[in-house]
């Protein structure tokens, strides 16, 4: 990885990216731990991601995750190929599942009332019942940290809200913009991989997602066998890689047997251009 030289051989890499790390953000605050991963360590966090993590401790920190209601992800890359999972719990809230252009509108004045009356430039985009958040506005700051809100149309430049008599008094600023929420539910690891879905935009490419998927859980296979990784073009070892992922992926349909072994062949490598790729997909999980 990007952070460590060859002066850190021999170290915990954690302890010795920390520093690096912190650097890239002086807002964010970097720690380290390199105890156990017990559930009290993790009960305090939002989000958990697992990388380089063994299948038992991803089925074990995924149910404990999905049953306190944290966001866990999975990420990890084995020479070229790389997975990713996330479950984000029973119900999870996209703010915008259609991504269109984003409704909004300058606020001018907030009244303090109940209901409260938003002035703002322009609300012919809006219509009664539509849930609206806001942003950026100054002396009646609730509104920035409040769940969306339904509004009612009163004219072309005024929205009726919910009460404002308690919040502070509006000052200047502000965004209200349309929002239409839309509750996903996801499923714990251990369900995931009991039934994966295999969902492509090119049907063409389902034989090498599906096999794919296969081949990295007969990779868990083979370590929990030998204890480590298959070694680099060991042809032996992938034809295992192999026959594991056959009996793995047997439901699931024909795997590509050239994707498999040349998978295997290579897993025990780690090259940091894959690992930026998947790891910039994780952190826009997180983020979300």
């Amino acid at each position: 990885q990007f952070l460590l030289q060859e002066s850190d051989l021999g170290q915990n890499r954690a302890e010795a990216s920390q520093r690096a790390l912190a650097e890239l953000n002086p807002h964010v605050v970097v720690e380290t731990h390199s105890g156990e991963l017990s559930e009290a360590f993790l009960a305090s966090f939002q989000v958990v991601v697992l990388t380089e993590s063994p299948l038992e401790e991803q089925l074990r920190i995924g149910n404990f995750c999905h049953a306190q209601g944290i966001c866990f992800i999975v990420a990890d890359t084995k020479g070229l190929a790389g997975q990713l999972f996330c479950d984000f719990g029973g119900r999870f809230v996209v703010d915008d599942p259609a991504e269109e252009d984003p409704v909004s509108a300058a606020v001018q004045h907030i009244s303090q009332g109940n209901p409260g009356v938003v002035t703002c430039m322009g609300t012919e985009d809006f219509q009664d019942g539509d849930l609206v958040t806001f942003s950026g506005v100054q002396g009646m700051t609730e509104l920035n940290s409040q769940e969306p809100v339904p509004v009612r149309v009163l004219d072309a430049s005024r929205l009726e809200i919910s009460d404002t008599s308690s919040f502070s008094p509006y000052r200047c600023g502000g965004l209200v913009s349309r929002v239409r929420p839309e509750e996903c539910s996801h499923e714990p690891l251990c369900q995931a991989l009991e039934k994966p879905k295999i969902e492509v935009a090119n049907p063409e490419d389902e034989p090498r997602s599906r096999s794919l998927h296969a081949a990295f859980q007969a990779l868990h296979a083979f370590r929990r066998e030998r204890g480590r990784l298959p070694r680099p073009r060991a042809p032996a070892e992938a034809e295992r890689v192999l026959e594991l992922a056959r009996r793995l992926g047997a439901q699931q349909g024909p795997l590509d047997e050239n994707i498999v072994r040349a998978f295997a062949s290579v897993s025990a490598g780690d090259l940091c251009p894959v690992a930026a790729v998947l790891g910039a997909l994780a952190a826009q999980e997180v983020l979300k």
